[in-house]
């Protein structure tokens, strides 16, 4: 597990978005604040895409291209 701040997960989450070797999975902040599903889907309904903050993300994929667009963080 790695560390990073806000803007450094929504950074990689973009250019992960656009490899063809990486799968991403995202957790929302909304994700982890919601109790039930429903309530859940109703943040995100209420939110723009700019608007959903990453909490957390795996990537799953050669270990170059990961390394690649995690570069040097932290352990976490």
């Amino acid at each position: 597990m790695l560390s990073a701040e806000q803007a450094q997960l929504a950074s990689i989450a973009q250019r992960a978005a656009t490899s063809t070797e990486v799968l991403l999975i995202d957790m929302p902040l909304a994700a982890q604040t919601s109790r039930v599903y429903d309530e859940y889907l109703g943040v995100l309904a209420g939110q723009s895409p700019d608007e959903v903050a990453p909490l957390a993300l795996s990537l799953v994929g050669p270990r170059r291209e990961v390394d690649r667009l995690v570069k040097k963080l932290p352990l976490l």
